[in-house]
């Protein structure tokens, strides 16, 4: 029989990887528990980094993010889950208010990579390949670099002096972007030809159509296209006059941005959806502060046809009903046999998915992510060309997530970066610590932070930022509620239980995920220091069987009297 082993081998949290359901946390992986256990240190300019190692988007995904973190937080089975993002919001801004500069992981390379497109996919892939050295040019068609982020997001979720903060920390990392640069096919060839891999990060910006009659009358527009007119200063274009009845047909981000901006510039917006609240995409929060703003819904209402009605546009709608669950894990609507409805609008807007627009790449092409075969291309050409982002996935419910698509960028970056001929390093496999895991006796309950808000009365008319980062000392405060599921935090309950066999080691705590507080006396390994597996709050600890893949723990962490007295 092989001997049993106590050792600290720490685990994943659901808030970054996935829940017992198999719902995703953050997609980004950002490294929640210990970037929170150094807030709750008041090491905030280490945590600042923690977070800088997977997501260039930290302070806009601590304001935008639908945070599926907090709902995969261990946290909301014992009471509620710990204000991630509002922490996330806070750890960001503060490192570049303090002017913290980029850390560097890699040797300056001679291999260099073209990226097309600047949005929130784009700028992830080149911030990750700059730190490791490579030379990265960024290829924007648009004036201003940041697709979605800039043209999509408005500034009441995502202040432009953020998202320059943001870029400009990019920039910092050696990444030149190139704007009004727009590439079509014989410049795709070019720099297929011309640099060592391509990467294409369009983002989906091509209109989705809804297949009805009557949407290509006038007045009847595309959400993005309106989105962009707002955010890039072009009202005149838009040309919102108040009271304007607008109808924004769709329950995605967009949908609910359109909504939220157009209630703000005095219009009176209605957003027809055929699903419920339920089954949005937007956050159920986002969904009940937006009716308080002003906006109407009409759920469960399937457009039929849009007519010209005198000076308006009359919307002709099927009533829905809930049906079974569909492929999405949505319950899907299905029509009332009979029952229609009609809306006068002065505008519609459609938001209702927009989907890629790949036709710079050729003809003939296939999506393989992260890899894409451009058979126009040469055959050693088309050998370094990679996609990302929702240039890769398409039209999907989750279409415009900025989390998400950092996401795929390490994906992405990673299959570049052995193509390039490095061997990249990844995690080893570690079990999850699921809730069941934990010893929450340890633990007391306690409530989730009221963030400041800006008045509902004094949003409109304005696109003044809605919710107010919080202090040092509360982030501080609420950090601590973190269970830190998973990893040593040098707690000393294990010590407590050990009856000699563990000693503690004079150690700073560090977020290295391997970093260990205690060592095992090996004389003195007991039921006792079994005991402290058990007692461990945050399963860090576990055990092994001797001659398993954790065996290099031991040999780390067990040390016997002789080498004790020999180190002493």
């Amino acid at each position: 029989m092989k001997k049993l082993l106590p050792l600290y081998i720490n685990r994943l949290s659901p808030c970054y990887s996935r829940d017992h359901l198999g719902n995703h946390g953050c997609y980004a992986r950002n490294d929640i528990p210990r970037f929170l256990h150094l807030t709750a240190l008041g090491r905030f300019d280490e945590a600042f980094y923690v977070l800088k190692e997977t997501n260039p988007f930290s302070s806009g995904c601590g304001r935008f993010c639908d945070h599926p973190c907090e709902t995969a937080c261990n946290r909301t089975k014992f009471d509620q889950p710990v204000d991630i993002k509002a922490l996330e919001r806070f750890v960001s801004d503060a490192g570049y208010e303090k002017g913290l500069n980029p850390v560097m992981t890699g040797e300056p390379k001679d291999k260099k990579i073209a990226i097309v497109g600047s949005g929130p996919a784009g700028l992830s892939s080149a911030y990750f390949l700059a730190r490791c050295g490579y030379r990265v040019e960024v290829f924007e068609k648009h004036e201003v670099a940041g697709g979605l982020l800039t043209e999509g997001i408005p500034a009441y979720r995502y202040p432009r002096e953020v998202f320059e903060k943001e870029l400009a920390f990019i920039k910092e990392t050696g990444v030149t972007i190139h704007t009004c640069a727009n590439i079509n096919k014989e410049s795709f060839k070019d720099l297929a030809g011309n640099y060592d891999a391509v990467i294409v990060a369009t983002g989906a910006h091509k209109p989705g159509e809804l297949g009805i009659e009557g949407e290509q009358l006038e007045g009847v527009e595309n959400g993005i296209a309106f989105l962009k007119k707002v955010n890039l200063g072009q009202l005149d274009k838009l040309g919102i006059k108040k009271g304007e009845k607008i109808g924004v047909i769709g329950g995605g981000y967009t949908a609910m941005d359109v909504v939220r901006c157009a209630v703000r510039l005095g219009a009176e917006p209605t957003m027809v959806y055929r699903r419920t609240s339920a089954e949005m995409t937007a956050h159920h929060g986002e969904v009940e502060e937006t009716k308080q703003e002003g906006v109407k819904f009409k759920f469960l209402r399937s457009p039929l046809k849009i007519e010209k009605a005198d000076d308006a546009l009359r919307l002709t709608v099927q009533k829905m009903k809930l049906g079974p669950v569909d492929e999405s894990g949505r319950s899907k609507p299905v029509a009332v046999y009979g029952e229609t409805e009609t809306y006068h609008f002065d505008r519609i807007v459609l938001a209702i998915g927009d989907k890629p627009d790949l036709f710079f790449v050729g003809e003939k092409f296939t999506v393989d992510f992260p890899r894409m075969i451009c058979r126009d291309l040469s055959e050693d050409a088309q050998s370094k060309i990679f996609i990302t982002g929702d240039a890769a996935m398409g039209a999907t419910d989750n279409t415009g997530m900025v989390v998400r698509v950092v996401g795929l960028a390490q994906d992405t970056v990673k299959s570049v970066r052995e193509y390039l001929g490095e061997t990249v390093e990844t995690d080893k496999d570690r079990k999850t610590a699921f809730y069941n895991t934990l010893n929450i006796k340890y633990f007391e309950k306690s409530g989730r932070l009221i963030e400041e808000t800006l008045p509902i009365e004094k949003r409109i008319g304005n696109f003044e930022e809605i919710v107010k980062t919080v202090d040092a000392d509360l982030a501080q405060l609420m950090a601590g509620r973190c269970f830190n599921c998973g990893i040593c935090i040098q707690c000393d309950w294990c010590w407590h239980y050990s009856d000699g066999s563990l000693i503690k080691l004079d150690r700073e705590w560090t977020p290295e995920k391997d970093a260990f507080y205690y060592e095992f006396l090996t004389e003195k390994v007991s039921d006792a220091t079994f005991k402290s597996v058990e007692a461990c709050p945050r399963a860090a600890l576990s055990i092994s069987s001797a001659g398993s893949s954790a065996e290099n723990l031991r040999e780390e962490q067990y040390i016997t009297k002789n080498e004790l007295e020999g180190r002493n």
